[in-house]
């Protein structure tokens, strides 16, 4: 993670009379009690240790803040300092805690610790001994005895199960529900670095909705994330085009009474794989989401590192299985002796992606939900539209009646299809018909004699480019090309490349652009999955592509006796349509592997008309092709209705 620290942070806002040394003495006490709180790292002949060293002062930092002009913005600033600070695993201290006074009678009881050492829960569990201990010492009271295990214990137990049957029958259970696993969803579309700082996007529900979530609930104790769930998936597969819908669940790993009042990092992530068909109803998906909850809890303690191997994931890639659902089930309240305290988490750890986080209302309050992402992958304004747009889109899903398809669900407020349909289209501009042959034939048929392509001192007119383009199309014909047909291109950027665009687009053909400085294992990857009939190049280039491919160097075919009048229709395997492809580009593949997108010749006619009346081009305009032919950005700077003159 580099500079990224994996650490969780909390504090408690107390507001009463602390006393600092019995709050020392129970911190130290339960510090010894759990093994965390005292927990070193050492390399010994280049292998990780781990041990418990009582030796260590485990006593609260206390820090005064009482004199700044806003104690509290302080308090809140040195806090966020010190859980993002990166921490020396062999040197530093793994758990630490400090007490910031800021005002009369008003603290903030801070702790800031290494995943390593201790999970959330296990947190949450250190938290609630201090306060019983401490509660006990300030009513004069033995503190009831500790019922935690030793982190030696824990790992012992951990080894017990690894070679029990539970182990055995988990691992079929995970290998069974991750066959075959997708790519991991995203919002984002694409992969960054993970941030320093997770941005956050929190709301609680709005009255409405809240209200709608109690029906559905019809008055019962029953827990409302299934429901959440349920709804974030549908939503996800709805941006994402997915049926296929996995979501990272942050689980506890705590299976036994034991382990729930333990310290130690014992929490894991498991996969929640959804299928959600078009005809799938919102009870039948909530009733899988139910389904797939109890079978994940009940297989918790199957470490995601394992079920990733044996999904055959690449060792060391780094990722979970797609956005997280934290499910938030502690108290928020903390009781010092008579001083009640308010729980209030900073940090869970670095957000890979997204992590939609459920904290269940308590006492009356509403469940709040909130967006946490990396901050690499969503801005503050895109991570505030996902959240708002996804309140919208549970509120469709809590009103829509038990017969309503989730496919029927609208992702996009009005507000949004509004502006999509009406608000972006303000310049309506009715594009041609025909294919992109047609629209360049009758630029040639009107100004034969301009100049179309300029490079490298060289230049052709329309009527030079189109005899070029047809004798080599005539070529392709006669190889097979045809509609739906698909010609790679491996050219570097010259006046043959436009030709052998041209010529496949004129054939019938769709062309797969290829750059020849790309890896050679994405090009063997992209003809592999294209399957193209032929490769078009040039001898001076120097390629040199698969035994298995057939390669067509341009430059060195003699094409002197074939003709160069215009193609006709009766020529090519296939009446040529609007709805061909006219390419296929193949995506980046920073999510995943690259994917090919192919487009029509209607497509193109109806962006490059775009194009040119949004730009105001004529006939006097030059267009310089800068962009490579592997982006689709390319098709608007070599299109057929771009103005005569070309600039390369």
């Amino acid at each position: 993670m580099g500079e990224v620290p994996l650490t969780i942070a909390q504090y408690i806002e107390l507001r009463g009379d602390i006393d600092l040394d019995l709050l020392t003495e129970a911190t130290v006490r339960t510090g010894r009690e759990f093994g965390s709180g005292f927990l070193r790292l050492v390399e010994i002949e280049g292998m990780p240790y781990q041990y418990v060293d009582k030796s260590l002062d485990d006593a609260i930092t206390y820090v005064d803040l009482r004199a700044e002009d806003d104690s509290v913005d302080a308090a809140e600033k040195w806090m966020r300092a010190n859980y993002s600070a990166p921490v020396d695993l062999l040197e530093d201290r793994l758990v630490v805690v400090y007490l910031l006074h800021v005002g009369e009678n008003h603290y903030f009881w801070f702790c800031r610790i290494h995943h390593i050492a201790l999970d959330g829960f296990g947190a949450m569990a250190l938290i609630a001994r201090i306060a019983e201990i401490y509660t006990a010492l300030v009513e004069g009271t033995e503190p009831p005895a500790c019922r935690a295990e030793d982190l030696v214990r824990i790992v012992e137990d951990e080894q017990r199960y690894r070679n029990s049957e539970r182990f055995a029958k988990d691992r079929e259970y995970w290998a069974e529900r991750t066959a075959h696993l997708p790519e991991a969803p995203s919002l984002a579309g694409r992969a960054a670095m993970v941030g320093k700082f997770a941005r956050l996007s929190s709301e609680a529900l709005p009255e409405s909705t809240a209200t709608l979530l109690d029906e559905a609930l019809g008055g019962s104790n029953a827990s409302s994330a299934p429901i959440v769930v349920a709804a974030f998936a549908a939503y996800l597969a709805h941006m994402t085009d997915r049926t296929d819908v996995v979501l990272s669940l942050p689980v506890s790993a705590r299976t036994t009474a034991t382990l729930r009042r333990s310290g130690g990092m014992v929490s894991n992530i498991v996969p929640l794989r959804l299928q959600i068909t078009p005809e799938m109803t919102v009870p039948e998906l909530v009733k899988s989401v139910q389904i797939e909850l109890t079978g994940a809890l009940r297989r918790q303690r199957y470490r995601h590192e394992d079920i990733r191997r044996d999904a055959g994931a690449p060792q060391g890639q780094r990722g979970f299985f797609g956005p997280s659902i934290n499910i938030m089930m502690f108290h928020s309240e903390i009781k010092l002796g008579t001083v009640t305290g308010h729980q209030n988490v900073l940090t869970t750890g670095p957000v890979e992606d997204l992590s939609l986080n459920i904290y269940q209302g308590v006492a009356g309050s509403k469940i709040h939900i909130d967006f946490e992402a990396n901050p690499n992958l969503y801005s503050a304004d895109e991570l505030d539209r996902h959240h708002s747009r996804f309140f919208d889109f549970f509120e469709r899903f809590l009103g829509a009646g038990d017969d309503a398809s989730v496919s029927d669900l609208a992702a996009m407020s009005d507000e949004e299809r509004g502006q999509v349909v009406t608000g972006w289209n303000g310049d309506v501009v009715s594009p041609p018909t025909g294919t992109v042959v047609d629209l360049f034939d009758a630029q040639v048929g009107r100004t034969p004699d301009a100049t179309a392509l300029v490079f490298d001192g060289e230049e052709l007119t329309y009527a030079e480019f189109d005899a070029r383009v047809n004798r080599l199309a005539r070529t392709l014909i006669g190889r097979g090309v045809g509609p739906e047909a698909k010609v790679a291109l491996a050219i570097r950027r010259s006046l043959d490349s436009m030709v052998a665009m041209y010529a496949v687009v004129k054939a019938g053909g769709a062309y797969v652009p290829l750059d020849p400085d790309h890896p050679a294992e994405r090009t063997a990857y992209v003809l592999e999955s294209a399957r193209p009939l032929c490769i078009l190049t040039v001898a001076r280039d120097g390629l040199v592509f698969p035994a298995d491919q057939d390669v067509l160097e341009i430059d060195a075919l003699d094409l002197s006796g074939v003709p160069a009048d215009p193609i006709r229709d009766d020529e090519r395997a296939a009446d040529l349509r609007p709805a061909n492809p006219a390419y296929v580009i193949y995506t980046s593949g920073s999510t995943g592997r690259p994917k090919g997108v192919a487009v029509s010749h209607a497509s193109v006619l109806n962006q490059v008309t775009w194009i040119a009346a949004r730009y105001g081009l004529g006939a006097d305009d030059v267009v310089l092709q800068k962009t490579p032919t592997t982006f689709d950005v390319s098709v608007g700077n070599c299109s057929p209705h771009s103005p005569p003159g070309r600039v390369w």
